[in-house]
């Protein structure tokens, strides 16, 4: 084998790794910046469903109160709630 082969051969198996590791780093990036917007969409409606989340425990937590205190109403969601396995601190 002459040396001009051995070069050739030796640059094109460089280009080849060349051009994998481009690729690769390319489809990184591109699944890198899909991930972030997909991040990004999804934060508006995580912040929202954590302020429904406080505002369903202040309820819940006010109603368990007023049942103490011996309003009916109020008693029979408790009730009702602990009847579906939802138990209330108030």
């Amino acid at each position: 084998m002459s040396t001009r082969t051995l070069l050739l051969s030796i640059a094109c198996l460089a280009l080849a790794v060349l051009t994998f590791a481009t690729f690769f780093t390319c489809e990184s990036i591109v699944e890198r910046n899909a991930l972030l917007t997909t991040i990004g969409s999804q934060e508006q409606p995580l912040q929202q469903a954590t302020q429904v989340k406080a505002q369903v425990g202040t309820l819940a937590t006010e109603t368990a109160k007023l049942a103490e205190q011996g309003d009916m109403g109020a008693k029979q969601i408790v009730e009702g709630m602990k009847s579906q396995g939802i138990n209330i601190q108030p």
